[in-house]
């Protein structure tokens, strides 16, 4: 996917919404014909898609470089939810949803005929390289569920982020007590 394309479409969802963009501002901003956007991404649906996966993707990335550390898992999960908190909260394109269109952004998180759930992009995305990891014998449940349950505790805190959970350390003792292994007595 040409990523001016991408870039164009997220200015233009921060700018008027998800709802008011058209793939014809999306080309507008791009510099390119209406065409080349209808080739690219084919629809609007498919657009949004595309542009969730694109970010998605960026996130792993960054995700994975964290759980790359050699470092104890709980302090990996509690960087990983202030990075997650972090990435969520100054993204201009999520925050402008999760303000004026969260049922729009709802549409492109959940599962539907012909449309991958966004848990289970990430889950299939970070799953393998945790597997492969320096941690995964220290837990207790699959590298799927692992991904999945810190998956579905972050997300919930995106889209409430007050809580009474505490900070990231005490957020990532939470999520360790559901998936790690608890420490051998010494």
């Amino acid at each position: 996917m040409d990523h001016r394309l991408i870039q164009a479409a997220l200015e233009c969802i921060a700018t008027y919404g998800y709802r008011k963009t058209s793939l014809s501002d999306v080309a507008a901003k791009a510099g390119v014909s209406r065409a080349t956007v209808y080739r690219a991404f084919g629809s609007k649906d498919r657009m949004g898609e595309l542009v969730v996966r694109h970010e998605g993707a960026r996130f792993i990335e960054q995700i994975q470089e964290i759980f790359a550390a050699e470092e104890p898992p709980q302090e990996q999960i509690a960087r990983s939810v202030e990075f997650a908190l972090e990435f969520t909260g100054n993204h201009d394109v999520l925050q402008r949803m999760l303000m004026e269109e969260p049922e729009e952004l709802f549409t492109m998180l959940i599962e539907r005929p012909g449309h991958t759930a966004f848990i289970t992009f990430l889950t299939e995305g970070m799953a393998p390289f945790l597997a492969a990891g320096p941690n995964a014998h220290l837990l207790r449940v699959t590298p799927e569920q692992a991904v999945e349950f810190t998956t579905r505790v972050i997300l919930s805190l995106i889209a409430h982020p007050t809580t009474s959970l505490g900070g990231s350390a005490e957020i990532a003792r939470f999520i360790w007590a559901a998936i790690g292994r608890p420490a051998s007595p010494a």
